[in-house]
This record gives structure tokens, sequence and C-alpha cells, in this order.
């Protein structure tokens, strides 16, 4: 894991925690709304209290897990945001490897009161117990934020958790929005089909890949790839989703098959599960710079301030909507949403094909300073030869640091010469002489986010 690190503190009116009677237990989570910490935040009575416990004991399960070299986890909260009609709950893994989402639709509650916004929420130890304890028989209820328990004879208690965030962790937040839209569906399968592919997956843990196949209408995990097949590498950050099965309608698998990344969804009546794996276990999502192109090209600049103000918490963001609305091109707001996304002020569902509106509680606001080969890369602009360009097909000179080095760009595929580019061929996202390229053909030099060309 890298060494970089921001300090953070969560800051908590009150512990979570389940309270009331066995049979009827209210589960109060503690939010860090700055500044508003005491706003009661979502109130409603689960439906399927036994669902919602699981699904986010999974969520919970993953975040404080390490897949890859199985330290102690670290102790990081999940994410949690509330508009049009849904409450989702994000979280990464401490490795960074598995993105994890669950979905609650409004059929999960009978809801008394919901607000709109994005905050982190305290899962701690015992309010997971409990979680984990809910039963089908409880009347259970949810209260998100608010004035919180008495804790000490009607004395009000702060309570305070400092952590020093891994900067890939809230990196990886980002970065998963470039890898969803390019899911495609591979696999749906029934209950029965699910629990036998989750049988057939190796035990234990390991480095070692495995292919999602189907044989007839059996699904199998196969040493051996098949036309359609889905690699995994660390079968057990799969097999954790494994104890919601018996509360699943289906089983959803999409793919990208270019960049080896899988999403697993599972589907129950009043929610989804949804997780993102990396197509490595010693990759995580913060490292990969799928995002870096879109930041530094593209006609983002004109319509992201436009987008921007046209969000309001939705769960679901309509493109075309917004392109009447606002006046600028479907495209051009698809674009401006995707580095919405990079920033951390949007989502994407992959079931809707559609993002939603969360700001995550971080600070990003200079994400260069998060992607260095981003910045590096508007440092080389004015030093960018271009030797010769017909229409999109263009050769260009890129100084490096001890050589001079080429780059094409075509549609079918960018290339360097440089060692970043020979070493992962494009699947990190592009090498910092790319981009240079990139930014000096369409006239971008110095715009930053949220900037408007020319800085008007």
């Amino acid at each position: 894991m890298t060494a970089k690190t921001v300090g953070y503190t969560y800051r908590y009116a009150f512990r979570s925690a389940v309270v009331g009677e066995a049979s009827t237990p209210l589960v109060r989570m503690a939010t860090s709304l700055e500044e508003t910490s005491d706003d009661l935040f979502f109130d409603g009575k689960l439906r399927r209290p036994a669902v919602v416990g699981k699904m986010l004991t999974i969520l919970c399960d993953i975040v404080r897990t390490r897949f890859y070299q199985p330290l102690d986890g670290l102790v990081l909260d999940p994410v949690v945001t509330s508009g049009g009609g849904m409450l989702r709950f994000e979280g990464f893994s401490s490795c960074c490897g598995v993105y994890a989402r669950v979905d609650l639709q409004p059929e999960a509650f009978d809801v008394d009161l919901r607000g709109k916004g994005t905050t982190n929420v305290d899962f701690n130890d015992e309010m997971r117990t409990a979680l984990r304890r809910m039963t089908v028989r409880d009347e259970a209820s949810l209260q998100v934020g608010g004035e919180g328990v008495v804790l000490s004879k009607g004395e009000r208690k702060i309570v305070e958790r400092k952590v020093k965030l891994p900067v890939r962790w809230i990196k990886g937040f980002c970065e998963v929005q470039a890898y969803q839209p390019r899911l495609v569906p591979q696999f749906t399968l029934s209950p029965l089909q699910a629990r036998q592919l989750f049988a057939s997956l190796p035990k234990g843990r390991s480095r070692l890949g495995t292919y999602v196949t189907k044989t007839g209408r059996a699904y199998r995990a196969s040493p051996r790839r098949r036309p359609g097949s889905v690699w995994i590498e660390g079968p057990e950050r799969v097999r954790v989703l494994e104890p919601l099965l018996p509360m699943a309608e289906r089983v959803s698998i999409w793919y990208d098959e270019d960049a080896r990344t899988s999403g697993w969804e599972v589907e129950t009546e009043i929610g989804r599960l949804f997780t993102l794996v990396s197509p490595e276990l010693n990759r995580g999502f913060s490292g990969e710079g799928q995002m870096l192109e879109r930041l530094a090209v593209g006609n983002w600049q004109t319509a992201l301030a436009l987008v921007a103000d046209s969000l309001n918490w939705q769960s679901h963001i309509d493109a075309s909507e917004i392109a009447r609305s606002v006046g600028v091109g479907q495209r051009d707001v698809e674009a401006a949403l995707a580095v919405l996304g990079a920033r951390g002020l949007a989502g994407f569902d992959v079931t809707t094909g559609k993002y939603f509106h969360r700001v995550l509680p971080f600070d990003l606001e200079k994400v260069e300073q998060l992607q260095p080969r981003l910045k590096n890369a508007r440092q080389l602009v004015d030093q960018v030869e271009i030797v010769s360009q017909e229409g999109p097909d263009v050769d260009a000179r890129v100084p490096g640091t001890d050589f001079t080095h080429y780059v094409r760009l075509r549609l079918s595929g960018n290339r360097c010469t440089c060692r970043w580019f020979v070493k992962y061929q494009g699947q990190r996202g592009p090498c910092k002489h790319i981009l240079a390229a990139r930014m000096a053909v369409e006239g971008v030099q110095k715009v930053k986010i949220g900037e408007a060309p020319n800085g008007s």
C-alpha cells in the first residue's frame, strides 16, 4: 500500500448502535455531516430487516478487508447517500481492489423522513454485530443522523476517530466511475445457478485466477478460458457475497473483456449489492488512471458548470434531459458527468446505465494533486512537437526524463515508446506523454477542472 495518506477525523454526535427491544430494534447510524451532524438524515421502517442487515454486513466486511497481502484491515467507514428515493452505501476494500455499493430502493422502507446528501456513517464493531443478528421476525427501523442516544446522563458527547486515509483509497472512489460505464452484462444467474457457481469457486486465499464459464445451463469456475468467459483473480473477493445468495432473486455478472474487470450484482426484493473487482489481486483501482484522458481533454469544460448546477441528489441522472435544459450537446453533458465522477461528485449505476449525484465527504479540491500523471502532462504540453497529422491520426515527439519519446495517436489505440507504456500497454490508463500530445492536439493548455477555457 502506498505510504501517502491524508489525515482525516470522523466526528460523530454519538456511536452508531441498535437500540430498543430485541424484536423491534432501532438501527441508529451516526453521520459526520459537517456542521450539521445533529440533522436527521433518514428515518424509516425496514420492510426486510434481515436482508438489509446482511447486505450492510457484507459491505462492512469488504471495507475492512485487505484481500491482497492479508494484513489487518483499516478502520474505514462507508459513505451513505440519500436522494431520489434511494439510500446508497458505498465503500472500498482496504486494498482498493474491490468497490462495493448497497442500493436500497424505496421498496425497502416505510419512510417517515428522507433527506438529501452524502456523508460518512459510523460502522463500529457493535453495530456490525447487531446488524448481523437481525432476523426476518424483527420489526426494525433505521435512522441515519439525529441527536443520538443519551450517552452520559444527558451530556452530549462527540465521538471522534482520527484515521489516516490512504490517498489511493480516496482516488479509488473516483477511478471506478471510468470502469463501470464500459461493463456489459455477461451472465444472469438464478439463485440455484448462483449457489452452484459459488460452490465451484476455489476455496481459501489464492493468487491463481479462474474463469467463470457457462456449459449448457450451468455456470462453473474453470481454469480454462472459453468464449464469453469471465476472468477472476482472487476468488475470495467474490465469495464474500455468498451469505446473501439465500435472499437473492438473481445474480448478474458484468464484464469488461479488455480491462478484465468484472462487476457482480446480487439483486434482492428490496435492493442490490454491487461489487466491482479489479483484474488482478495486487491491482487497486486507485492507480489505474483510466479517467486521466477524459480529465485532460474533451468538451467538458464549457458544460461542466452548467451540469454541476443541475445536480440535486438525483438517484438517476438523465443526460438528455440535462442537455435540453442547459442548452448543450448530450455528449458534452456525458463528458462533464464523467469528469464530475472523477471528482467524486457522481457515481455510476450499471443496472440503469446512469450516473447518480453524490458528494464524497473528502477534500477533492484539486484532483491534479491526486493524479501526478495529469499534472506532469500539463507541464509537457508546450514542449510537444507535432510531426504529422492526418485527420485523427497524429505522430508527435514528447520530451521524457532522459530521451525524447514518440507518440502515435490512433482511433484504434494510442502508443508511446516510454517504459510506462511498454510495461502496461495502456491497461492502466495513458502515460503522461500520450496525455500531453492529446492536450496539445486539442488545444487544451492549462485548463483546470471546474475552470472554463482561457480562464474565463
